[in-house]
């Protein structure tokens, strides 16, 4: 059986290339890399099978990026791709109110702030690929998140 492919989408190379080298040395996944959300369309594009789903199993993707940002980028994917149900794992140094919103509405299965915490990023993608119903799990608790940090966003206007 094929492992599962990764995509990682972050326009700072080292950061991209860190993330990729750590999910690697997993040896439980494939990883490809993009360094800008445009190159990722492509990336993605070329992994669409003619009668099935994407190759792409799952995307960690960063929100700040020339061109087209993260969320843009989310945006597309769940429009041109909705039929895939391609995983989003939001991996960012940025966290408001407006980025908690835009993510959540594009179901991304987690949002994990950086700098990243290589243990809690490996339990994440792990999770996503042990079942149907952990994915599911994981967009609801996703949600219970940003209900959290909405709370916390108000306190701080306050």
């Amino acid at each position: 059986m094929e492992k599962p492919l990764i995509l990682v989408i972050d326009d700072e190379v080292k950061q991209t290339d860190m993330i990729a080298k750590l999910v690697e040395e997993t040896e439980n996944y494939r990883v490809m890399k993009a360094y800008n959300a445009i190159e990722a369309l492509e990336i993605l594009k070329k992994n669409k099978s003619w009668f099935g789903p994407n190759k792409i199993k799952l995307i960690l993707l960063d929100i700040k990026m020339p061109e087209m940002d993260g969320l843009q980028f989310l945006d597309k994917i769940r429009h041109d791709y909705a039929e895939d149900q391609i995983g989003v794992i939001m991996l960012t140094a940025y966290e408001d109110e407006d980025k908690w919103d835009k993510a959540t509405a594009g179901f991304v299965v987690d949002y994990i702030k950086k700098p990243v915490v290589e243990e809690k990023l490996l339990f994440a993608i792990d999770k996503f690929f042990s079942s149907e119903e952990a994915r599911v799990k994981m967009t609801l608790d996703t949600f219970d998140k940003h209900i959290q940090k909405r709370e916390e966003f108000k306190e701080k206007q306050d």
